[in-house]
């Protein structure tokens, strides 16, 4: 299967999963606005989701994959297993302790965390609660990511791609239980935390029931720290770093957040979850598809592939990237009023979304190289480099956020967040050819420059008719859907014959770009 092919399958997944929670927070905006309720669970989830980004998703999938794909595709299943096997054991005799220590002190990680919150006010008191109820959440996620990969390894995108949609199934659930029986928002959100916990119990049950159908034997024991297991947890040691790194990029965000009025938490996070669009339906699909594939040339020194396999996918993600950058940039206050501004959600908080919109949009292109290009780092076993980068991504980001949040409030607060992703992306871009000979083809770079200029004209285009065509009093009235999507609809025109005619110009023979043989 091409690594297209695989990014396509990932990705629409992953799509659905991301419009799934684009809805939940539609859903959350309504019935909760955006105030103390909201960010509180908010917080909560987003804790929970720190570690889990640290733990399961991003350095655990970077240590584990490779070794256990080597370990099958050489030793066989039954070497498999046996590593299965001992990873799990050691997973939860590591998680569980520690999620008990979190929600014993998790008032103590909250004034860590999020200095603003007044400890003796209503807020911090529910946030606690919250976050109590939602830590163990990390448990189940990481067996779920830990089955995932054993999925991956054997090339099955698809069930690990949908289950994540169950996250915002079961929160909708919560929600609207408490929007239909007319419950207050304190109870509302206490009913959404617990169908947190509940989704992550359905995930890891169902994905555990996928890879024993598949073959695969696991045996909880107390004797796991085989050398398979040292191999994995230290290049994990790294990978954790460097994905706590990451993440603390968002929580100096959301610490400058606490300190701002109630209600930024659930606007920055608003803004952000239309940023994810893109980014989880690009950059996380490709990177998954990307790093099996990856891990099996450069264990075979096959570069040429390696750099066939880099441009396919990037030509392939960057086409559509840049084109959810240019309606961002263009519609933030559009997409924004027309996404939430309904229910609780004020029409007050939509400037601030769209600000914080326009600034996370700036750095979406980066954030899909930095997944891209990171996967090639750890196909090749430098878990150590990402860190680097991290590390100085994070002190930019504290420096830009000095310098720009006293002058342009929540757009800076945004920016800052795609500055230092851009920087991250350009570090890991620089040194990668120390680590992997890449020299992309003039067609791939061809590819590059007439989507650049695809985007400038989509830009253009969309500033225009939303100066002639968009009235702010749209946002109330059930036209504004359809103003959006006929300025939807002319961006994709505008943004693929632009791309095809600049092909065609500068002589390219796969100018044609509906054609499957063009990518």
């Amino acid at each position: 299967m091409s690594i297209v092919k695989n990014t396509f399958v990932v990705g629409v997944f992953t799509l659905f999963s991301r419009l799934i929670g684009f809805i939940r927070e539609c859903i959350m905006a309504f019935c909760l606005g955006a105030g103390m309720y909201s960010d509180a669970l908010l917080v909560a989830l987003r804790i929970a989701n720190l570690f889990r980004r640290i733990f399961a998703e991003g350095a655990f999938n970077a240590s584990f994959l490779p070794r256990f794909s080597k370990i099958l595709n050489k030793e066989g299943k039954d070497a498999a297993n046996v590593v299965l096997s001992d990873v799990f054991s050691m997973l939860m005799l590591i998680l569980i302790p520690f999620s008990v220590i979190i929600i014993i002190f998790f008032p103590s990680v909250l004034r860590l965390l999020l200095s603003g919150f007044d400890e003796l006010g209503e807020k911090f008191a529910l946030t606690v609660l919250l976050g109590r109820i939602c830590f163990p959440y990390l448990i189940f996620i990481s067996m779920a990511s830990l089955f995932c990969g054993v999925m991956n390894s054997i090339n099955k995108f698809a069930l690990s791609s949908a289950v994540y949609s169950m996250l915002s199934i079961f929160t909708i659930s919560g929600l609207l239980i408490g929007y239909f029986f007319d419950l207050s928002r304190c109870v509302t959100s206490n009913i959404t935390a617990w169908c947190v916990l509940l989704s992550g119990a359905a995930q890891s049950c169902l994905l555990f029931v996928s890879v024993v159908d598949h073959g695969f034997k696991i045996r909880f024991n107390f004797h796991c720290v085989s050398d398979s297991v040292k191999k994995i947890m230290k290049n994990m040691v790294n990978g954790i770093i460097g994905a706590g790194v990451w993440q603390l990029n968002l929580f100096v965000d959301m610490t400058i957040s606490s300190y701002l009025p109630t209600g930024t938490i659930t606007c920055i996070n608003l803004a952000d979850r239309l940023n994810q669009f893109p980014l989880g339906t690009l950059g996380i699909a490709l990177s998954t598809a990307l790093l099996p594939s990856l891990s099996k040339h450069l264990g075979r020194r096959d570069y040429d592939k390696v750099v066939q396999e880099m441009e396919h996918g990037l030509a392939f993600s960057f086409f559509l990237t840049l084109f959810a950058t240019s309606v961002l940039i263009s519609l933030s206050e559009q997409s924004v009023s027309v996404a939430f501004q309904r229910g609780m959600f004020e029409a007050s908080h939509v400037r601030i979304t769209a600000d914080a919109v326009l600034g996370f949009a700036v750095g979406l292109p980066a954030y899909v190289l930095t997944k891209v290009f990171s996967s090639l780092y750890f196909a090749a076993g430098d878990t150590k480099s990402p860190v680097i980068f991290g590390i100085v991504s994070v002190v930019l980001n504290i420096i830009f956020l000095i310098l720009l949040v006293p002058f342009f409030k929540y757009f800076g607060l945004a920016l800052c967040t795609s500055l230092s992703a851009v920087s991250n992306a350009g570090m890991l871009i620089y040194f990668s050819g120390k680590k992997v000979p890449l020299k992309f083809s003039k067609n791939f770079w061809m590819k590059i420059i007439s989507q650049s200029a695809a985007t400038l004209a989509t830009c253009f285009t969309l500033s225009q008719l939303s100066d002639i065509f968009w009235d702010p009093n749209f946002a109330a009235k059930s036209i504004a859907w359809l103003v959006y999507f006929l300025f939807v609809i002319c961006a994709v025109i505008v943004f693929f014959l632009t791309a095809v005619a600049c092909m065609y110009i500068s002589g390219q023979d796969r100018w044609k770009l509906w054609k499957k043989s063009a990518w």
